[in-house]
């Protein structure tokens, strides 16, 4: 089975893809094989709100189970600026590495201490008889002072992780998907979808 996601972020829907990937689970954007959704807009601040809300409309529309992922750039020195609605907020001016740039023009006056990040993720699986079930997960790292990888785009340009010395975009999938927050909360999806699965047979 290869499961859907419920997104019209491209470059997002591949990232989720390539981590339910390497967990197991054979999944693509919607929109390659279904009609162009119109999501409603986001109006919660809740990462679990947001995720399974896509999730509902999308498996409503398309008759089928559907995945889900709602995720965020957490910065505790700026918490005014940086959260749930950062992607959403940020995108109304800027795009892509423009982001990026501007979370770091942003941020130029923090020093290295107050520089510590939050990456949340949450995926929501919905089916079309009503059933929903979440993964949420969180990683911990430092905002760079310039973009840093060539093997990831987003945030992953930014995020470093002191064990590694290396942002998340320096790794190779084989390396980063385990340490991200979406690869992360892929894992514990799939974990409950498999005990789904179990317990019927």
């Amino acid at each position: 089975m290869t499961w859907l996601i419920a997104s019209n972020n491209g470059g997002k829907s591949r990232d989720l893809a390539a981590c339910l990937a390497y967990y197991g689970l054979s999944a693509e954007p919607y929109f390659q094989t279904q009609p162009h959704l119109e999501f409603p807009n986001e109006t919660t601040t809740s990462y679990v709100e947001n995720a399974v809300t896509k999730a509902q409309f999308a498996a409503n529309r398309l008759g089928v189970a559907v995945i889900a992922d709602d995720s965020g750039l957490e910065v505790p020195a700026m918490p005014d600026f940086l959260g749930v609605t950062t992607a959403r907020d940020l995108g109304v001016r800027v795009g892509g590495f423009d982001r990026n740039q501007e979370i770091i023009r942003a941020m130029v006056a923090l020093p290295n201490s107050q520089r510590r990040a939050i990456m949340r993720a949450t995926l929501a699986v919905a089916w079309p008889d009503g059933r929903v079930i979440t993964a949420q997960t969180t990683i911990t790292g430092y905002i760079t002072r310039h973009q840093i990888g060539q093997y990831s785009g987003g945030f992953d340009r930014l995020f470093w992780l002191p064990r590694y010395g290396r942002t998340l975009a320096e790794l190779p999938d084989l390396w980063r998907i385990p340490l991200t927050h979406r690869g992360q909360a892929a894992r514990n999806l799939i974990q409950q979808l498999n005990e789904m699965k179990g317990s019927v047979e």
